[in-house]
């Protein structure tokens, strides 16, 4: 009886032996995994490691006081050297200058494109003149753009004082439009058009 007793308390100790140096392991790798879960994420003043996300809620400032640029991305591959990504309606990026930068190229300025402004020195005029009828008889001319131009303004009626304009508009989307009452003997009625010069330019 005693022998048996012996036997059972020797087997009791060893699986409490087992459990416990099990627990020690579970512990170990508890532990383990939670500081590399930890470690995962960045904290205020940890270097930043390249070619890995590296995931803050705080601002990361470069400062510094270099006579050129303290900062360059240089990629040597096919791709942009800069990619900036935000969430829809946020801008992708601040400045606190308004200086122009060399090289830019801002292709739409508040929704338009470059196509969609006209230089000042791009611009021609076109005329069309007239002699009317007179005794009040109405007189309808147009001046027309080249194909492919667009009208910017226009303007038009009778050379003489009785002469009353009426109509003058333009007509989508190159052309301006005049119709003039003529007035006593018969005088020149005339349209006027303001073109903005497209591709193929006027010489």
């Amino acid at each position: 009886m005693m022998k048996l007793t012996k036997t059972i308390l020797a087997r009791i100790w060893w699986l409490g032996k087992g459990t416990a140096a099990t627990m020690g392991v579970v512990v170990m790798l508890a532990l383990i995994v939670g500081l590399a879960s930890t470690a995962l994420a960045a904290v205020p003043g940890d270097p930043f490691k390249l070619g890995r996300t590296n995931t803050i809620d705080q601002i990361s400032t470069l400062v510094g006081s270099a006579s050129g640029a303290l900062l360059r991305v240089n990629n040597n591959g096919g791709g942009p050297a800069l990619d900036l990504r935000v969430e829809p309606g946020e801008a992708p990026m601040n400045v606190n200058s308004t200086t122009r930068v060399n090289g830019l190229n801002a292709d739409q300025l508040d929704g338009q494109g470059a196509n969609d402004f006209v230089a000042e020195d791009k611009t021609y005029t076109t005329s069309e003149a007239e002699v009317g009828s007179g005794e009040g008889t109405d007189v309808e001319l147009s001046a027309d753009c080249d194909p492919g131009d667009r009208i910017l303004g226009g303007g038009g009626g009778g050379v003489f004082a009785p002469d009353l304009l009426r109509v003058s508009e333009p007509i989508p989307l190159n052309s301006w439009r005049v119709i003039a009452q003529d007035n006593g003997n018969g005088t020149v009625i005339f349209a006027r058009a303001i073109c903005a010069d497209f591709p193929p330019l006027r010489p």
